[in-house]
């Protein structure tokens, strides 16, 4: 398609014109040439028909002239004049943002370049001026367009749902119809006026504006103004930013901060409270922890403090609590012809086991003096003894059981008597590699319960002796603590170390031992049972 500019249309009209006049020119010419020409060679009445024939030539002549112009005119109006027409109207709906709904057609008939790029700058306007107001329509804050006088012009979606206002209720109104007019409040719009005027924009100005149902909401304006690139005001515009959210969050914040102290003094006096408690609890702690320490240092007492003697004996023992005070006991008395040794395991442990050691061990004292005495005491007796003072101890609510062994080593008779009260039968190793187990029967020391069973037996057994015998006791701690994996420690690993280590000195053995068996149940690991060992080793005649 092949434009025609301005310039053609004027050159084409300039030249159709200049036609017509020296069509004009030609005519006045030969009216005067004839008009001569007449006056001399025609005579007069000739002369005036011939005017009469002119006349009519010229009236016919005008009458064609004035349709030819008449054509012109209609031409102009439908190549010129029409279209402009037509641009006006389009730049019109541009301005009212309409543009797509003018028939196609008459988009389609401008035909002039000039045209045709008025209607691409109109279209590119149209679509700039459809992206700013989507842009401001979406934006969060409410934005209003003013003009010089504070009159609203444009307001977008959101300051309508804001204030509750249509958009044909705020343009055309004045600013001021947002902003409350109680007298004692300020004059928002006279202080906005006052930065716009001398600063030329405004900054975070906080306001109140009043919704359609009155409401009063808390923003914060900020805005510059619209002039032209002449300097002229064209007028203002305003952005608001809600600030009811952030008036809330002060608000919580505040109450916030009141509980907060509140909860701080409260705080303060159950600190204060707490570490009076604690200290009180400190000084309790320190004082049990001595009373723990006297009675450890008490109970150690009741045990052995060196290694037992006798010239035909080589002897060696020892303890581990798994509380503070064990329930575990053992004890040697040491005669010429005879050696006598005992080991007991109260059930339980803790302080509770440890009263009863105290009790056995005061009355063990008694007994090691009749036999320094010379008193006939065997192994049975001691038990029966043992059995009368833990039965004394117990009542109805309480009752305290000893499992204990008792063993003699007889020189003169070269035999070995021991009795049982429901303890761990000791292991025995003679000369010949061989081991044996010194079972003998009997019942628990002390009540079962609330019963009490009087006249009890103890079976005494004797064996013979003769030299280089090795005798291991022990109480079950040692066989029933249990490793990480739930292992018990157990008789079987038991015999497979003595039978590999029962050559060595007593004391040596006990302490392989106990080195094996604790790496057995973990390092660090609480023990859950008290241990305690006695081995003794006769030496040869």
């Amino acid at each position: 398609m092949s434009f025609i500019t301005i310039e053609d249309i004027i050159k084409k009209w300039t030249l159709k014109l200049t036609e017509m006049l020296k069509n004009l020119y030609r005519f006045v010419g030969f009216i005067i040439f004839i008009g001569i020409l007449g006056n001399y060679l025609v005579p007069n009445l000739m002369f005036n028909i011939l005017v009469i024939i002119v006349i009519i030539i010229c009236g016919l002549f005008s009458y064609l002239m004035t349709q030819k112009v008449q054509l012109l005119m209609k031409e102009w109006h439908e190549e010129f004049t029409n279209p402009t027409e037509k641009l006006l109207q389009t730049i019109q709906m541009v301005s009212m943002q309409k543009l797509d709904l003018l028939p196609e057609e008459q988009l389609n008939s401008f035909t002039s370049e000039s045209h045709l790029k008025l209607l691409e700058v109109a279209r590119g306007i149209l679509e700039h001026q459809r992206f700013i107001d989507q842009v401001v329509d979406n934006m969060f804050e409410m934005m209003f367009l003013l003009n010089q006088d504070g009159i609203i012009m444009k307001a977008n979606k959101s300051a309508c749902e804001t204030t509750h206002f249509s958009q044909s209720d705020l343009i055309g109104q004045h600013i001021r119809k947002l902003f409350p007019h109680a007298e004692s409040l300020v004059d928002y719009y006279l202080e906005l006026e006052i930065q716009f005027t001398t600063q030329g924009f405004v900054r975070d100005v906080e306001v109140f504006v009043q919704t359609s149902e009155g409401e009063l909401l808390p923003f914060s304006i900020n805005g510059v103004k619209i002039e032209s690139t002449t300097g002229v005001l064209l007028g203002y515009t305003m952005i608001a930013k809600n600030q009811a959210e952030t008036v809330r969050l002060f608000n919580q914040v505040n109450k916030s901060n009141y509980e907060l102290g509140r909860a701080n003094e409260e705080l303060a006096k159950r600190y204060d409270q707490i570490k009076k408690e604690i200290e009180e609890k400190e000084g309790q702690r320190r004082t049990l922890e001595m009373e723990l320490a006297t009675s450890q240092l008490v109970q150690k007492t009741f045990l052995p403090q060196v290694a037992p003697e006798h010239p035909n004996v080589d002897c060696a023992g020892t303890a581990i609590p798994a509380a503070f005070c064990g329930g575990d006991w053992w004890n040697t008395v040491t005669l010429k012809d005879k050696f006598f040794v005992f080991i007991a395991d109260v059930t339980g442990h803790g302080t509770a086991s440890a009263m009863v050691t105290a009790a056995v061990s005061g009355y063990f004292v008694s007994v090691k003096s009749k036999l320094f005495a010379g008193e006939n005491l065997d192994v049975d007796d001691i038990l029966s003894g043992f059995d009368t003072v833990l039965s004394s101890m117990g009542h109805s609510d309480v009752s305290y059981n000893m499992t204990c062994f008792s063993c003699v080593f007889d020189f003169e008779k070269k035999v070995i008597r021991f009795a049982n009260a429901g303890h761990n039968f000791p292991l025995l190793i003679r000369e010949d590699k061989k081991v044996e187990t010194l079972i003998a029967s009997g019942n628990r020391l002390g009540n079962i319960g609330a019963t009490r069973i009087d006249n009890k037996v103890f079976e005494k057994k004797e064996i013979p002796m003769a030299g280089g015998e090795f005798i291991f006791f022990y109480t079950d701690g040692l066989i029933e603590n249990k490793n990480d994996k739930d292992e018990e420690y157990g008789k079987r690993r038991l015999r497979k170390f003595i039978e590999k280590n029962y050559t060595k000195a007593s004391s040596e053995f006990i302490s392989l031992l106990l080195q094996d068996s604790l790496e057995f149940y973990g390092a660090g690991k609480a023990l859950e049972d008290d241990i305690t060992v006695v081995v003794t080793k006769i030496k040869q005649p």
